[in-house]
């Protein structure tokens, strides 16, 4: 994958992120686009290698104690607040893979 594909992903992944904190926690003050993309990098960088392992259990329960911690200390986020963003994430990621990407539901 060329450098400028992985920064057109993580340009997404971090609008991706500012959409779902900010539908989770409006008015989030560490909401902007310069935490996104750090957030992204850190994820893409810590949290996405160890989560090939995730059918080890412990490295998946890692890497979701990771991300977790990422979460809480970018954006203030409980508990609670990150794991609903991580859903808001993945629904907000399908659709645009199946919208944009693919260009049709399947």
């Amino acid at each position: 994958m060329s450098l400028g594909a992985v920064a057109l992903r993580w340009i997404i992944s971090a609008g991706v992120t500012m959409a779902a904190v900010g539908l989770v926690s409006p008015g989030n003050s560490g909401n902007t686009f310069m935490r996104a993309l750090g957030v992204t990098a850190i994820v893409a960088l810590l949290v996405t290698p160890v989560m090939y392992f995730w059918f080890l259990f412990i490295p998946g329960i890692v890497a979701l104690v990771a991300w977790f911690l990422i979460y809480r200390f970018a954006y203030n986020l409980g508990f609670l607040h990150a794991f609903v963003v991580g859903i808001v994430q993945a629904a907000l990621a399908w659709g645009i893979d199946v919208f944009l990407v693919r260009g049709r539901l399947h």
